[in-house]
């Protein structure tokens, strides 16, 4: 009975152990800036992806499941009655409890020149969330604005005022603030980039696509109508590694992303103003400011990558940078015209883990007309960080 059950598990174990190479899992994280001051993730989602299906031979075709679930702060200044960004303002400040989750399929074609990997992959996917929002953890004390003044942190209905201009820049702040939305997205990546903890050689193009029509996006108070395209360049070159047999001990690596986003729609909700804004895009500046339709921008980096810190996947990095960018077109769920650029220079300071997580600080000197709005009038702008952009 006993050598039965020995050979049952080794069997168990042998089968697992092929079928473990059919999987691939890959992860995000978000943090809250007034949990331990955005030091650790508040945040976080996880993806699966089964490769053991094979439509095409030689290319991998994957299923990949991804779910997620956190707590998150957003911060806008722009005032809810004329639609006009004012940096003097008290902001509309406001956390979200948000669950996410995704399906998408991944068919590869060719062989890449870089690597164990496709050349091309076309992805069709679906997303959905569930967002609540609700006033900030600070809500009742004062906080230091941005031009360093102390006001209260309002609650939400006092900085919409019940106004219907404030509902239609905050769609899904409508109502009881709650918001279930779906959207349909589609990608194309070339990519002919050899990537490792030390050295980046070659590019990478991707092309992305998301639709969230209304349809998919009224099911509670909070709504959503809208569509974007983004198309995104990036290339990289290694200047200089000295490596011995074991490990690599230095580098030097030069790598520039250019990209380009277009975001519209009669509801942009507050979710992907973040992710379509300027200030989001030129490192230094507040997520959420600076959106208009289109924006183009340039981020070029020299990395400089150290030895393993006494753990194979472990790497010190400095990462100096150059970013500009330029936006234009209509503000977000307005009417009204804007154009604005903005630029910066700055290092990234940070621990590589497993090239995954880059756990840091980041310091930046702001170029131009534009400010960092949570920073007051200085040019200089610090953060922690956990993901370089590229």
């Amino acid at each position: 009975m006993g050598k039965r059950i020995l050979t049952l598990l080794v069997a168990f174990l042998a089968a697992f152990s092929l079928a473990a190479s059919d999987w691939t899992f890959s992860g995000t994280i978000d943090q809250h800036p007034e949990i331990l001051i955005g030091f650790i993730p508040t945040y976080g989602e996880v993806s699966v992806g089964y490769t053991g299906l094979s439509i095409l031979p030689e290319d991998t075709t994957e299923i990949e499941l991804s779910v997620g679930g956190g707590y998150v702060e957003r911060r806008f200044w722009v005032d809810p009655e004329d639609g006009v960004e004012k940096r003097d303002m008290t902001p509309l400040t406001f956390d979200a409890v948000q669950v996410t989750w995704a399906l998408r399929f991944n068919q590869g074609f060719l062989d890449s020149p870089a690597g164990d990997k496709d050349l091309i992959t076309l992805t069709l996917g679906y997303e959905g969330r569930y967002e609540d929002a609700m006033d900030s953890m600070v809500l009742g004390k004062k906080q230091k604005q941005a031009w360093g003044e102390m006001r209260d942190v309002p609650t939400i209905s006092e900085f919409l005022s019940s106004r219907q201009p404030g509902s239609r820049l905050y769609p899904d702040l409508r109502g009881n603030n709650m918001y279930l939305g779906s959207n349909l997205t589609f990608r194309f990546t070339l990519d002919a980039m050899e990537d490792t903890l030390s050295t980046n050689d070659g590019f990478l193009l991707t092309f992305d696509a998301d639709w969230s029509p209304y349809a998919l996006n009224a099911a509670l108070d909070g709504k959503a109508d809208f569509y974007q395209f983004t198309l995104q360049g990036v290339a990289a070159k290694t200047l200089y590694q000295y490596r011995t047999e074991k490990m690599s001990w230095f580098s030097i690596v030069i790598i520039d992303r250019v990209r380009m986003n277009w975001l519209s729609g009669e509801l942009v909700p507050t979710y992907v103003q973040k992710l379509g804004s300027l200030g989001r895009q030129v490192r230094g500046y507040s997520n959420y400011t600076y959106g208009t339709e289109f924006y183009a921008v340039n981020n070029l980096d020299i990395r400089f990558t150290g030895p393993d810190m006494g753990v194979d996947g472990l790497s010190p990095r400095i990462n100096v940078f150059f970013d500009m960018g330029y936006g234009c077109g209509d503000y977000f769920n307005t009417t009204r015209k804007g154009s604005n650029f903005l630029a910066s220079a700055g290092a990234q300071f940070t621990v590589s883990i497993f090239d995954i997580i880059d756990l840091g600080y980041q310091t930046a000197f702001l170029i131009g007309d534009g400010r960092n709005f949570a920073k007051g009038d200085t040019r200089f702008s610090g953060s922690f960080t956990f993901f370089l952009d590229f």
